[in-house]
């Protein structure tokens, strides 16, 4: 018999046995008649059948009776019964247990409800594990790693201390806002692309609305360095096609991106090294990555999309409770140690930026504020941020239009050196190398 894993996320509930992935189901129901559709099914038919929809009964596992319920659907617990059922049944005669992934939000409460509904479908739960710690198991990380995941409607935030166990600290939810809010926001920019260039409008016709809804996953994950992407829809036999540049995608994430970076930085001791854990289901979002550089001593690693499913399967013997009973872990001692190497600094690079008669170290990054009155200080919304790149310094500006280098455009891809001028607000700072001996 066969151990199955399932990966609790609504973003795409990933369901494994034996570390082959079987099906991977986002957390959507839609109601067509009678008929309740889940997962896949119903993602495919949001557009095409918009009178009931609900992509909530995870987020939001609870009885509490819903305000459009039916005698088939009274409440999220019975939505998340006929999704949990439906990934289960086509395994069911093949498995003998069963393991929950789960993400850190849940509670008591939530945990016990989901057992429940296990229960019901005729799983045989033997234990349950947190996503973050799982997906950080057998890995070289530094002591203090951090777990960031994308769900339908939230961004979360994991700490994890690594001393050869790991343990998980605390779970944030760092943004309300999620990935089905996203998806909306890139749509109605490629829509918009669409209309401009071609004329033709996607989200005229259900049936190309729900198009675009399907391939949007795919194509935000399939996105490269480059500066334009291709989109294609098929419309009455004809393929209509839009180049969208990485900057108008980018616009979708631009208030979001802020506000996780500093959720990070908030989660680490000044000058002690992290990890980053990025979900997989995080892949391709434009300029996430760029902005996460700004963080002073972040190693960020990219989980491959079955690592949490292959390493909760690797390790069954110790999630699973020879006493029979189903405990929620938290803690493994799988944890590896690595220690970081030490980056050598630049003597004939930039390592300050001069402001008058005061000098103020760069380090890894430095935010500036926009208001110079008091000399350069330390802004959450900043005018421009010099970050370290591989020995050299960047800068990053919230609007190009208002700073200039050297009486020029500022070019986000040109290495900063000492002597350049950056001037802001009629002021002007210079960037200078100071030698470590000061």
């Amino acid at each position: 018999m066969s151990i199955a894993v399932f990966n609790i996320n609504d973003a795409g509930i990933q369901l494994t046995v034996d570390n082959e992935l079987v099906r991977t189901s986002p957390g959507v129901a839609v109601l067509n008649n009678n008929s309740l559709l889940t997962g896949e099914e119903a993602s495919k038919n949001v557009k095409l059948l918009p009178r009931w929809t609900n992509n909530r009964f995870w987020s939001q596992l609870n009885t509490n009776p819903l305000p459009n319920s039916t005698e088939q659907v009274r409440h999220h617990a019975d939505i998340a019964f006929a999704h949990l059922e439906d990934l289960w049944l086509p395994v069911s005669k093949e498995v003998s247990d069963v393991i929950l992934i789960v993400p850190g939000y849940y509670h008591n409460t939530d945990l016990g409800l989901l057992l429940g509904i296990a229960h019901e479908c005729g799983m045989p739960v033997k234990g349950i594990v947190d996503q973050s710690v799982i997906a950080a198991s057998n890995l070289p990380l530094r002591s203090n790693i951090i777990h960031l995941d994308v769900h339908l409607h939230s961004f979360t935030l994991t700490q994890i201390s690594n001393q050869g166990v790991l343990s998980r600290k605390n779970v944030k939810t760092i943004l309300e806002t999620g990935l089905s809010t996203l998806l909306d926001r890139w749509a109605n920019i490629i829509a918009s692309q669409f209309i401009q260039t071609t004329r033709f409008d996607p989200m005229h016709n259900a049936d190309t609305e729900q198009q675009l809804f399907d391939l949007l996953p795919d194509w935000i994950r399939n996105l490269q360095d480059s500066n334009t992407h291709s989109f294609s829809v098929k419309a009455a036999g004809t393929e209509h096609s839009v180049a969208i540049s990485q900057e108008s995608l980018l616009k979708a994430c631009t208030p979001l991106y802020p506000q996780i970076v500093q959720a990070i930085r908030s989660e680490i001791v000044a000058n002690e090294p992290a990890s980053l854990l990025l979900s997989h289901r995080l892949q391709g979002f434009p300029g996430l990555k760029e902005s996460l550089k700004l963080v002073a001593n972040l190693e960020i690693i990219d989980l491959p999309e079955e690592k949490a499913n292959d390493s909760a399967a690797t390790h069954n013997a110790t999630i699973i409770d020879d006493g029979g009973t189903v405990s929620h872990v938290v803690q493994l001692g799988t944890g590896e140690l690595a220690t970081p190497t030490k980056q050598e600094t630049s003597t004939t690079g930039a390592t300050h930026i001069l402001w008058r008669h005061q000098a103020t170290a760069i380090g890894k990054a430095l935010s500036i504020d926009a208001d110079l009155s008091a000399g350069p200080r330390f802004s959450n919304d900043p005018a421009f941020t010099l970050y370290a790149r591989n020995n050299q310094i960047m800068i990053e500006c919230s609007a190009t239009d208002t700073i200039k280098i050297n009486g020029a455009a500022v070019d986000p891809d040109r290495p900063l050196k000492p002597g350049d001028q950056i001037e802001l607000a009629g002021d002007q700072l210079t960037l200078i190398s100071v030698p470590q001996d000061g």
